[in-house]
């Protein structure tokens, strides 16, 4: 039997099964639980996670694998971030190219969200067909490694952490690395794909997000205490990021 045809047989659970086995009896698959500062996971084609390791468990609040195996991201993650996971994870399949160092939002098991350094690479058969992809991913401020291009924003990373709620300008941004405001930007959007208001506006409607889920806050009162001016300028810049304005994200 032939590695594709073996692949595409209907069982739906044939894949998980498969790759369960070749864990098990792989050494290779044991030192990621060794890892403790790091999430890997792995999913099939469709998106459904086929091995975790225990970090990775743990920052879903899972305690054990087959609770994970055969699920994908929406059992666990908002909508709005799932969006983005699933684009990304579909661009590594069709490019069969690998993403490295994407900074992203991911959730934790209780709502917050944090930011984390992800990397994907495809999974691919003998034959090169798709099978899915495997990935690994940090907390951005708790890793202790030394990343480079990213942890030179760290000082900058911290103080959006610090003060987003507050009127922050880029020139107090670009001032932390001793950089004029163009030379600034232009690191900044070579190393994270957008500019920093950008960021920071991302970063503001994202935890305004956990706010309207968790808190029983007005919308003015949402917007003014996430750093936005006020209500309207709050509804266009969510609406821009999340599809929708902040009480159709809040009645789910």
């Amino acid at each position: 039997m032939t590695e594709e045809p073996v692949w595409n047989m209907p069982d739906p659970t044939f894949k998980v099964r498969l790759l369960q086995r070749m864990k098990a009896n792989s050494d290779l698959f044991r030192l990621f639980d060794s890892l403790r500062d790091v999430c890997f996971f792995a999913k099939d084609s469709r998106g459904r996670f086929i091995m975790g390791n225990r970090t990775f468990l743990e920052k879903l609040g899972l305690d054990r694998e087959d609770d994970l195996v055969g699920k994908d991201d929406f059992d666990f993650f908002p909508a709005r971030l799932v969006e983005i996971f699933l684009r990304d994870d579909q661009r590594v399949i069709r490019t069969g190219e690998p993403l490295i160092d994407r900074v992203e939002l991911v959730s934790n098991s209780d709502g917050s969200i944090d930011w984390h350094i992800t990397t994907k690479v495809p999974l691919v058969s003998r034959n090169g067909s798709s099978l899915g992809i495997a990935g690994i991913t940090r907390d951005f401020r708790k890793s202790g490694e030394h990343w480079r291009p990213h942890q030179q924003f760290a000082a900058v990373i911290e103080y959006i952490n610090q003060n987003y709620n507050q009127p922050i300008q880029v020139e107090e941004l670009a001032s932390l690395m001793y950089l004029s405001v163009n030379q600034f930007e232009r690191k900044f959007k070579q190393v994270f794909q957008v500019s920093p208001m950008k960021f920071l506006t991302g970063y503001r409607v994202h935890r305004a997000c956990y706010d309207l889920l968790h808190t029983d806050h007005t919308i003015t009162q949402i917007a003014i205490r996430n750093g936005f001016y006020d209500h309207s300028h709050f509804i266009r810049h969510f609406r821009n990021a999340m599809g929708m304005t902040p009480n159709q994200y809040k009645r789910g």
